[in-house]
């Protein structure tokens, strides 16, 4: 809710070093150090979050689809019921035989009589490009690539891999100029180390994946950095826990 990520951002403003994704491996004041970001773009985060964040002074990094943007329901929240999860099976067919790629989904949703919804509420559907451009407006506010069309690049061959992660680069810069870093987040974490190279050659400077939690940059690949992954029902104390073990680390 916005109530509880509002209270993880007073937390993290008492008890973290905030620091834009492009900065995070300068030297801090002592406290752990982090970078917010944000997947997928949904309307949401851009809109609601990104007030908050300006309450505050606080950077973070939205990770764009540009291929999914103007109202999009992803796919895997079509195919979900309410608050259920969504079945596991169905998950892993989707990611690893159709690539996660939301045309081929829904095709084999709707051969296999799955239920699809396009009836999501604006906030949990992507932002539009003006929503976008808005959000950039707030200092602080940047945007990295999240692939061109969301797919697992992990099951791609390089040609796709390369278009994914080209174009979605270039369509950032072209559309929001310096406000676009040079990162990207691997969609639904999946990579490989084959990936990591394509997306070296195509002049991004790191790459993240879900989770992973805490690390140290000396210890991982650039472009295989891991992230502690917010869930929703991540309640403020189990945040400062989180924190507290990155002091420990």
């Amino acid at each position: 809710s916005q109530r509880d990520f509002a209270m993880h951002l007073d937390l993290l403003v008492a008890e973290a070093d905030v620091a834009p994704l492009d900065r995070i491996d300068e030297p801090g004041d002592g406290r752990p150090r982090v970078a917010i970001t944000f997947d997928d773009a949904y309307s949401g985060a851009v809109n609601e979050g990104v007030r908050e964040l300006a309450k505050r002074n606080l950077p973070a990094t939205i990770f764009v689809a540009p291929g999914r943007l103007n109202g999009h329901v992803f796919w895997w929240d079509a195919l979900s019921r309410g608050d259920d999860a969504l079945d596991e099976s169905v998950r892993h067919h989707a990611l690893h035989e159709l690539a996660g790629a939301d045309e081929r989904v829904r095709a084999w949703a709707a051969g296999t009589a799955l239920p699809v919804t396009g009836t999501q509420p604006q906030y949990a559907r992507a932002a539009t490009r003006a929503e976008l451009a808005a959000a950039l407006a707030f200092p602080g506010i940047t945007v990295g690539s999240h692939t061109w069309s969301h797919r697992n690049l992990a099951a791609l061959d390089a040609g796709e891999v390369d278009a994914e992660v080209s174009d979605s680069r270039e369509w950032l810069r072209a559309e929001f100029g310096d406000k676009a870093v040079d990162w990207l987040a691997y969609p639904y974490g999946l990579d490989s180390n084959e990936v990591h190279s394509r997306v070296a050659k195509a002049s991004y400077v790191g790459a993240v994946r879900i989770d992973g939690g805490w690390h140290s940059p000396a210890d991982v690949s650039p472009f295989a950095r891991p992230r502690l992954s917010i869930g929703s029902r991540l309640s403020v104390a189990d945040l400062r826990a989180r924190l507290n073990g990155a002091r420990l680390s």
